[in-house]
């Protein structure tokens, strides 16, 4: 069975991120792009550097929590970030008619 060369990498923060690793670098999209599912922004990158920067950064939280994930195909990858879209980063934008707990509108 042959490898994928690129994967679907989906990031919930709000305005991605730059993956570095060595001296290549690639940015994700993120929730405040143009095209969102589930609250994710994907992106395709090179399967080779999206394993080597994956095991480098294994204990990364983003990671770990599910906020950043790859997917061999673009469908994998829009099903997961579907499954995922209650998933919650903590970043997202204040609703002004319930902004937080014990605080109303004015």
């Amino acid at each position: 069975m042959a490898t994928a060369t690129t994967v679907t990498v989906g990031c919930k923060l709000p305005g991605g991120l730059v993956l570095r690793l060595r001296d290549v670098t690639h940015t994700l999209a993120g929730a405040n792009t143009s095209s969102v599912i589930g609250g994710y922004g994907l992106t395709r990158l090179p399967a080779d550097f999206w394993q080597a920067w994956a095991e480098a950064y294994a204990h990364y939280p983003l990671l770990r929590q599910g906020l950043i994930f790859a997917q061999s195909t673009a469908e994998k990858g829009a099903a997961q970030a579907r499954e995922q879209a209650e998933l919650r980063s903590g970043l997202e934008a204040v609703n002004p008619h319930t902004p937080a707990p014990g605080i109303s509108p004015v």
